[in-house]
């Protein structure tokens, strides 16, 4: 891996400029993020969250190719001097599947979907079931534990336990006003696939959840992938809405009280593979991605975690650097 610094963002935000546009390819400033300890070849691996730090990511990776013929499991690795350590599993979790961790702003609660088994449901007809779960990151005997209220967990059960992604909670993710936000697909909400947010109630607890409007949602696939701490900020995948040929990395920002039209990220971060769950790094020097491009040895079709520096994206116009702040 190539450790990405300031001052080479620095020099990467002086190339070659042309009638105010960038010239640069997506394949010149994208890499995978940190190979043989995160995105190992031959496994899917899906994006990882950062402590705030920036020095612990927590990601789920597979040991088969194909996201369906086995588990994602919890990882953690640590970045010690510049460089990503060997992943070490997260323990206490069995081989339940697990996806799209996020880490709480103030950097003491993880969060993320599950399938272990829960009691509650014992008496229903289910397959597999995804729920939300929180983890006491400041506990090292803590256990995960199920996100109650607010209607943000739905059991995926009886005639939906195939269906899609139907009740899928995933990729739940928290703002420093303590509102949730998560990905879901329900028969009662805007379209195929919509993006949530479950409010504070200001005791600890979820107001019910509530799919997002237009210009966010729409009558198709819409998938959350980060929002910032300030919750003004989010990153949104979408595969229709054009761009680059498959799902597109899309970005919006709250304005006088509601959220902007997404804007393509551009090719400097979308291919015509999937792209998409992405991410700020903390530091706000990287977005962090995944995606089934294909790279050297390997063909198109594969899940794995890429990042592009944001320093050219502000640069062409793209990104704004209030967008990098949180």
């Amino acid at each position: 891996m190539t450790l990405i610094t300031k001052s080479a963002l620095a020099g990467l935000a002086v190339l070659t400029l042309s009638g105010g546009l960038l010239r640069a390819s997506a394949e010149s400033l994208a890499e995978r993020f940190a190979p043989e300890t995160i995105s190992v070849d031959g496994k899917v691996t899906l994006s990882p969250a950062f402590a705030p730090d920036g020095d612990t990511a927590y990601f789920t990776r597979a040991d088969c190719a194909l996201i369906w013929q086995c588990p994602q499991l919890l990882y953690r690795s640590q970045r010690v001097d510049g460089v990503w350590q060997e992943a070490e599993r997260v323990p206490g979790l069995g081989d339940y599947r697990v996806d799209w961790p996020s880490v709480s702003p103030d950097g003491k609660t993880l969060i993320f979907s599950w399938t272990a088994p829960r009691e509650l449901y014992d008496s229903l007809d289910i397959i597999e079931n995804f729920d939300l779960y929180s983890l006491d990151l400041t506990d090292t005997d803590a256990e995960p534990v199920p996100i109650e209220g607010g209607d943000i967990n739905r059991p995926r059960a009886g005639r939906l336990k195939t269906l899609r992604a139907f009740h899928v909670q995933s990729a739940g993710t928290l703002t420093e006003a303590g509102d949730l936000y998560f990905w879901d697909e329900r028969e009662d909400a805007v379209g195929e696939r919509d993006i949530f947010v479950a409010r504070s109630n200001g005791m600890g607890g979820y107001e019910t959840a509530e799919a997002l409007p237009q210009p966010i949602n729409s009558k198709g696939r819409d998938q959350l992938g980060w929002i910032s701490p300030s919750g003004n900020v989010m990153l949104v995948a979408y595969p229709n809405r054009g761009g680059e040929g498959g799902d597109d990395i899309f970005i919006s920002r709250m304005e006088n009280g509601a959220w902007s039209v997404p804007q393509n990220l551009g090719p400097l971060v979308n291919s015509s593979a999937y792209d998409g769950a992405a991410r700020f790094t903390p530091d706000g020097l990287a977005i962090v991605f995944t995606s089934t491009r294909a790279f050297e040895g390997q063909q198109e079709g594969l899940l794995q975690v890429w990042q592009v520096p944001t320093a050219p994206l502000v640069t062409n116009g793209t990104l704004l650097e209030s967008d990098l702040a949180g």
